[in-house]
């Protein structure tokens, strides 16, 4: 009788310890794990060393991920081109007067939005068209012929200049060699190199730039410019990479669409991949980190003091998901984390909840690696679009 009373008592004991736990974790990384405000995420914690499962719960649900997302795509641009790439766009006179053709290679950083040029020295379409106009001051009207470029750039770029009556644009026939057209070149913009692009798309979670990335990499691996062909090129990506995409399914590259699935398992093995893999590195120098930098840099101050500078992960927000993915640090010891609540209420108070819970479950586990290290600067943030 006495055997089976203690035998009872174990396993009262086991069922109210949390599920997956192969390491003793603080409690209180349980107790914000439960809070009301993320209602049942998929988590995943991680000894980046061991690759050993620390902690798990609904980590193989494929959810919706928001602004982690971003990972993927960004990770799948570094893969397919060079972190040093440099896109121009030009503009050309041709033979026939009053009209013109651009010329680019699909530069994800151009852009027609002033705002944009000055505060991050992006490439500027309205110059080219400028440019066309200068060429000949009798001009009124001009004809566009444009490849490597996309439609709504030049429509945004007439926006800008005021001229949309004047000037009327249509794409190069495929049949037609840009080279058997051209003349003078008048004007080229160019991009910074890819890698700043990736930091910028990480680091300020721009939704327009990290889906013109991940279209970018869907054309360079011969996929169609679609949903369908961004979504087999991502999964051929993480495939080769040896990670599970069962589940996923991309409908976007920024995150933003309420259709896009993938589970917290797959982003935690492909985080490990960033850590291990040297064409990813720039993904992992991108990241926001934590208190100091892009969409972490008012998080961890007053939620987990202990983690300022020291978590380095991509957070993700949309109606109903509050997320974050990445690495934080226990001394000498790292870890690899995925927590996606999809389940959060719509109200900013909810969400703001949803936050706070996930920096302090972290900080529960967050020790400086170094005592004693002089305060770091903090990262100014020219344009913050969105988490």
């Amino acid at each position: 009788m006495k055997k089976l009373s203690i035998f009872i008592v174990s396993l009262l004991f086991l069922n109210i310890q949390p599920t997956h736990a192969v390491e003793t974790l603080p409690q209180p990384f349980f107790n914000y794990l439960n809070s009301k405000y993320l209602g049942d995420p998929g988590v995943i914690l991680i000894d980046k060393a061991s690759g050993e499962v620390i902690y798990e719960s609904g980590s193989t649900k494929a959810r919706t991920p928001a602004s982690v997302l971003k990972l993927t795509s960004t990770a799948a641009i570094a893969l397919t081109l060079d972190a040093n790439t440099v896109f121009k766009t030009a503009i050309y006179k041709t033979e026939k007067r009053g009209v013109f053709v651009i010329w680019g290679e699909n530069d994800p950083w151009i852009t027609s939005n002033a705002k944009y040029r000055d505060a991050n020295k992006r490439a500027y379409m309205p110059k080219l068209i400028k440019a066309a106009f200068a060429s000949d001051k009798k001009l009124k009207k001009i004809t566009l012929i444009y490849k490597g470029v996309n439609n709504s750039d030049i429509y945004y770029a007439k926006k800008a200049l005021k001229r949309r009556a004047s000037v009327a644009y249509k794409p190069l026939s495929k049949n037609i060699e840009v080279e058997s057209l051209i003349t003078e070149k008048l004007s080229q913009v160019e991009s910074p190199p890819l890698s700043k692009m990736i930091r910028f798309a990480l680091l300020y979670s721009d939704n327009v730039l990290s889906q013109r990335l991940a279209m970018l990499a869907t054309g360079k691996n011969g996929y169609p410019l679609n949903k369908e062909g961004l979504n087999d090129m991502a999964h051929e990506k993480l495939t080769t990479l040896g990670i599970d995409t069962k589940g996923m399914k991309l409908v976007d590259g920024s995150g933003l669409g309420g259709s896009n699935r993938i589970s917290a398992v797959t982003v935690s093995k492909l985080l490990l991949k960033i850590r291990s893999e040297p064409q990813l590195k720039v993904v992992y120098d991108s990241l926001p980190v934590g208190g100091e930098s892009g969409t972490l840099i008012g998080r961890y101050h007053t939620t987990a003091p202990q983690a300022v500078g020291i978590v380095k992960a991509k957070t993700g927000s949309t109606r109903h998901t509050v997320s974050l993915a990445g690495y934080t640090s226990a001394g000498e010891k790292e870890y690899v984390f995925v927590v996606i609540a999809d389940g959060v209420g719509r109200t900013k108070r909810s969400q703001n909840a949803a936050r706070s819970a996930i920096d302090r479950m972290l900080g529960t586990i967050t020790k400086p690696v170094v005592i004693g290290l002089t305060p770091p600067t903090v990262e100014n943030n020219p344009v913050v679009i969105a988490q």
